[in-house]
């Protein structure tokens, strides 16, 4: 039997603080703590949280005092987590990042001192929100490209992702693809819940989850609804939180939606939503590997997603769902009403998307493939864990 390893998590914000990242961060961290490894999660001070605590079996160290000023924030921020990877690394066998910007400056920038422990860089997105394009944005980007490239290893959750980063100048044989997972047990068809069907307006109901952010493109499918209630009736519910939500508000009151959208709070779990919903939307200009995607497909539900990034490793276009042009609400208007007239078809679909999750996406499987390469990249590195 293989000894336990022990790894650090390097992320700007974690749980309860979430996005994508952050919460597969955590999903991937509970599965390597279930399996007896030692996981830490080094992460920014956040003044009402806690700086040292255990969350799903994840040891989670609020370590890194950094200065917001933007001048300031970027030597802050990658000087601490080399700051604090130099104290911890008799401690450690390997490192992995869980965004590719700062975080993978920083373990750059560590590398002197890390040794033979090896450094991960996952990227959490790809197109104009991803961290590619971030970093040809960025003051220093020929320095912090030198940074980041110092790493040992990159994992690209999508081929979108794999493409920027070997353009950047990562080689095939620093390169791995691992997709992102989903806990299948916890998302998966089912009765739904009283309360909650009680809660939602009436079906046919659509359900997006996420944040309210330009990148989610929202208000295209707003516009998209606009058109589509003229010809049927559909309900679509919005659930998450994030800076668009006035813009949203706004829009839907202007559009005379009020009846057919309906914006809902974040919820500590979005499971039994998605149970209650009869299809699933993810309009996104970018996306790297959309958690909520994976989580919807798991819950046996239709998927309408933008022809993007990620969406594209994951919906099989007409068997799975529907891949569409994030910038055309016509044609989500008619996707969304086939959806509507075809019950049955939409069920078969959701039927192939919770197969196709379970069979490559179950965190389970994910984190073989991340076990191996760990113990692979360790063995390489002249270590023994």
């Amino acid at each position: 039997m293989e000894p336990p390893l022990r790894i650090a998590y390097v992320i700007s914000y974690f749980h309860p603080l979430e996005s994508g990242a952050e919460r597969q961060a955590l999903v991937q961290g509970a599965e390597l703590a279930r399996r007896g490894h030692q996981v830490w999660v080094l992460t920014r001070h956040v003044g009402h949280l806690p700086e040292h605590e255990v969350v799903q079996g994840v040891r989670v160290e609020r370590c890194l005092r950094v200065h917001d000023q933007s001048r300031l924030f970027v030597p802050s921020f990658i000087g601490q987590v080399a700051s604090r990877l130099r104290k911890l690394r008799r401690e450690i066998d390997l490192v992995q990042t869980h965004q590719a910007l700062w975080e993978a400056a920083g373990t750059g920038l560590a590398r002197p001192f890390l040794g033979r422990i090896p450094s991960i860089v996952q990227p959490a997105s790809s197109g104009r929100f991803g961290e590619a394009e971030e970093l040809s944005r960025q003051k220093g980007r020929i320095f912090l490209r030198r940074l980041i490239l110092a790493n040992t290893h990159f994992v690209a959750i999508s081929a979108d992702i794999e493409a920027q980063w070997r353009r950047l100048g990562v080689p095939a044989s620093r390169m791995t693809r691992i997709a992102s997972g989903v806990d299948t047990s916890r998302f998966r068809p089912g009765p739904v819940d009283p309360e909650i069907e009680a809660a939602l307006p009436p079906r046919p109901r659509f359900i997006f989850t996420g944040r309210f952010h330009p990148q989610k493109n929202l208000a295209m499918l707003i516009e998209a609804w606009s058109q589509l209630v003229r010809v049927v009736p559909a309900y679509l519910v919005l659930l998450g939180w994030g800076p668009d939500r006035p813009a949203l508000e706004v829009l839907i009151e202007e559009r005379g939606l009020s009846h057919w959208v309906r914006i809902l709070d974040v919820v500590p779990d979005p499971a039994p939503y998605l149970r209650a919903a009869d299809g699933f939307v993810l309009p996104s200009i970018a996306e790297g590997m959309s958690n909520s995607l994976l989580e919807a497909m798991a819950s046996g539900l239709p998927c309408l997603v933008s022809a993007i990034g990620g969406n594209e490793d994951l919906v099989v276009e007409g068997r799975t769902g529907r891949l569409l042009p994030p910038h055309e609400p016509a044609a989500w208007a008619r996707a969304v009403q086939e959806i509507v007239k075809n019950p049955a078809e939409a069920r078969a679909a959701g039927e192939a998307a919770r197969t196709r999750v379970c069979e490559e996406f179950a965190v389970e499987r994910v984190m073989d493939r991340y076990e191996a390469l760990f113990r692979r990249l360790i063995a390489q590195a002249g270590r023994t864990a």
